[in-house]
């Protein structure tokens, strides 16, 4: 378990690149990040350590440009965004219409906290198709007053009729208010000094809507009764109060519903102040 750790850490670190141990963090022209060892930045306080780093947001990994839904079937876009603060992630129609018809915050982060950086990752699901022969989605990343978007062309078909389509519709007609348990929004990674209040989403879609539950990377329920600083909302977020550097780690959201379970993982690495 700690060789898998430190290479998850070892890949997160690469990959987010956080100002650690007094070492600012630069924003290169093409947005990639480097470490600078000015020995200036060594010596900066927690608080200007925190004002150096850059404000970023960018796509790492874009939903699809075109994807084809017959109609009567469920497709997924996924969208993952990282920035710094922790970006606010939204889907939205060709139209400029929240995309989330059932919640509008299903699939939305706010910028709470200005010293983090987070990876997140946005999944929709669309269920149901429009009578058009086209729509357009576009995942929108927000963060330090910057934006990034990527948007996915969606082309509605009629799948081929049969007795065997009619005898499916029929069955869907009498299950049409059950739906999978799916989580539609997390952290991939998150970086946030020790000392803090963590909260980790577990955004998530299902009917009947699913129940929300957390383990640790040895596969336990994580429970206010083990330990007072971690709860569990009734929105399904993790709450960690007084982060502290023994929390580094995996954390695993699992949804659940009469029908399906899923589940979506979560690694947070807890900074040292300077």
């Amino acid at each position: 378990m700690m060789h898998l750790k430190i290479l998850y850490l070892a890949l997160a670190l690469t990959a987010l690149a956080p100002q650690i141990n007094g070492r600012a963090v630069d924003l290169d022209q093409d947005n990639s990040l480097s470490a600078s060892s000015s020995s200036s930045s060594s010596s900066s306080s927690a608080s200007a350590s925190r004002v150096s780093r850059p404000n970023f947001v960018k796509i790492t990994s874009q939903p699809p440009a075109q994807v084809t839904q017959i109609r009567g079937t469920t497709i997924e876009l996924e969208c993952e965004v990282m920035g710094s603060p922790t970006p606010y992630v939204q889907w939205v129609h060709g139209s400029g219409q929240t995309a989330d018809w059932e919640d509008v915050s299903m699939n939305v982060i706010s910028e709470t906290s200005p010293t983090t950086m987070a990876r997140v990752v946005s999944r929709l699901v669309l269920d149901h198709s429009t009578h058009t022969a086209e729509s357009t989605y576009t995942c929108i990343g927000r963060s330090g007053g910057q934006i990034a978007v990527a948007s996915t062309t969606v082309y509605h078909v009629d799948g081929p009729r049969s007795n065997f389509t009619d005898i499916l519709k029929t069955g869907h007609h009498m299950f049409m208010h059950l739906k999978q348990a799916r989580v539609t929004l997390h952290y991939k990674a998150l970086f946030e000094y020790m000392g803090s209040t963590v909260i980790l989403p577990c955004k998530t879609v299902g009917r009947p809507l699913p129940e929300v539950t957390w383990k640790n990377e040895e596969g336990n329920a994580i429970s206010s009764m083990q330990d007072p600083r971690f709860r569990t909302l009734a929105t399904g977020e993790l709450v960690i109060n007084n982060l502290r550097w023994a929390d580094m780690g995996s954390y695993t959201c699992v949804a659940k519903n009469a029908i399906s379970k899923d589940e979506a993982e979560t690694f947070l690495y807890p900074i040292r102040p300077n």
